[in-house]
C-alpha cells in the first residue's frame, strides 16, 4: 500500500508497544547488544528511551503521549500527543530541536550516554 514502509528488523520491532518504562529500558538494552539496529534506528531507539528518562512519573504510553506533547509545545510549534507516539514507536525521527529539550529535561548524563554508550563498562 501506498505509505507504508517496510517492517523493521526483528530486534527494533521489540521495542514498539513496551507498556512501562522498565520494559522499554530492558528491550531497549536488548536490542543495542544485538547490533542488528542502523545508526537511524539506534538514534531512534536512544531518543524513545530519553522520552521514557524525561518524564519519570508516567505510567503508560498514553500518559507520557499526551504529557511529552504540552511540555514540548511551543508557541507557533504544537507538539501533537500522536507525533510522540510516533517517536516512542521509532516511526519518525524528531526534529533537533524536540532532541535537545528532552536533553534537558533530562540533564547532562543524557549527553554523556551518546558520548559513551557503555558507561565507562
Amino acid at each position: 500500500m501506498p505509505g507504508q514502509t517496510a517492517p523493521r528488523s526483528s530486534a527494533s520491532i521489540q521495542l514498539v508497544g513496551a507498556s512501562r518504562p522498565d520494559d522499554w529500558m530492558e528491550n531497549c538494552e536488548m536490542s543495542f547488544a544485538n547490533g542488528d539496529l542502523s545508526p537511524e534506528d539506534a538514534e531512534r531507539a536512544w531518543f524513545a528511551s530519553l522520552l521514557w528518562r524525561a518524564f519519570p512519573g508516567v505510567r503508560s504510553e498514553r500518559q507520557l503521549c499526551e504529557t511529552a506533547a504540552d511540555v514540548l509545545s511551543g508557541e507557533g510549534r504544537p507538539v501533537h500527543p500522536r507525533t510522540v507516539r510516533n517517536w516512542l514507536r521509532q516511526e519518525n525521527t524528531p526534529h533537533f530541536r524536540y532532541v535537545l529539550a528532552v536533553i534537558a529535561l533530562v540533564g547532562a548524563e543524557a549527553v554523556f550516554s551518546v558520548l559513551d554508550p557503555e558507561g565507562g563498562r
